[in-house]
């Protein structure tokens, strides 16, 4: 049983390790709030992907229960899409929508950062090394587990933020929930578009998707790497610009990755190398972000540079266990 449910385990704590430490947004000598993170990164992640499994909904429904996953956490939980000052930082000011509450570019780059990296790059790293990849690790009691745990984890930001937490409208809390459940129904109905795989085979190769997802992992990162050296984005570029940007470069990946998934010879590599490129976008990623709790430089630094490590560690332990069992293409 233990071998069952280590898979399982193994996202748990993956989850939060690369959402917010490996990320660099959380120093290592902060590494004891893990404790309190798993619950809602790792029990969130291991919900989505238990739920995706047993209904099939395959890596289209793991993205968009991802999505709906930022949504509640980013609207209801941090409620930084409707702070405009949340932790002092007046993430909304950049392309403010008044009739919304939201700042359009906050939306689309932070929907994605936990869409993307918080929930499918840790469960593709611990798919990849697992002998049952498809299908669910859990029996209804652990799903029911990891459900008591996400909505646990849940009331960990609420708590800590207590009387300061910003206070969301009736029509704020209807419209996050509207999205929330738009998203998981779209999961669900995803399944009725799959098609049959195509013909010719996939004529990109592993080491080809790793660079292109690289690539579009630096892409994501610039205005944020930009903000970093001084350079503010709001000063020179039109907020409707930076969403576009970010708005294409998601339909672009997106319709990239459903034409190569939909060709004959798309396998276990293929797959692993996207997740590969996400973890090694947020090892360098780390190092130039500055944490959310101070820390001292050398610490910081030491941090990013274990769980850089780690990251490629983790790397070096799944291309093991793959070689075992999917020949390399």
């Amino acid at each position: 049983m233990f071998k069952r449910i280590l898979p399982a385990l193994g996202l748990l704590v993956l989850a939060p390790l690369v959402g917010e430490y490996l990320l660099g947004n959380i120093a290592i000598d902060a590494l004891p709030m893990i404790i309190g993170l798993i619950p809602l990164y790792g029990g969130g992640a291991l919900l989505i992907r238990e739920v995706a499994r047993r209904w099939r909904l395959g890596w289209p429904g793991i993205i968009l229960l991802g999505l709906a996953y930022a949504v509640i956490e980013e609207g209801l939980l941090t409620r930084s899409l409707f702070d405009p000052d949340y932790v002092g930082l007046r993430l909304l000011d950049y392309g403010f929508i008044p009739g919304l509450g939201i700042g359009a570019y906050w939306t689309v780059f932070v929907l994605a950062i936990h869409g993307v990296w918080s929930i499918a790059v840790p469960i593709s790293m611990v798919e990849a090394g697992s002998r049952r990849p498809d299908t669910p690790w859990l029996g209804k009691v652990g799903l029911t587990v990891s459900a008591v745990l996400f909505v646990s984890g849940g009331a960990v930001p609420i708590a800590l933020a207590g009387s300061a937490a910003y206070p969301l409208s009736a029509a704020q809390i209807a419209w996050t929930l509207f999205a929330a459940v738009a998203l998981i129904v779209a999961a669900f109905l995803s399944v009725r578009f799959r098609r049959s795989p195509l013909s010719p085979p996939a004529s990109a190769g592993p080491w080809t998707v790793f660079a292109i997802a690289v690539v579009a992992g630096l892409a994501f990162w610039l205005p944020g790497l930009l903000a970093l050296v001084g350079i503010k984005l709001e000063s020179i570029v039109p907020a409707w610009i930076t969403v576009g940007f970010y708005l294409a470069l998601y339909a672009t990946m997106t319709l990239i990755v459903l034409r190569w998934s939909r060709r004959v010879g798309w396998g276990a590599w293929h797959r692993f190398a996207l997740g590969a490129a996400g973890l090694v976008t947020y090892a360098w990623h780390g190092f130039p972000q500055p944490p959310s709790f101070p820390a001292p430089a050398h610490v910081d630094l030491i941090g990013n540079a274990v769980f850089a490590l780690a990251a490629v560690g983790l790397l070096a332990i799944v291309v093991v266990r793959l070689r075992r069992t999917v020949p390399a293409t």
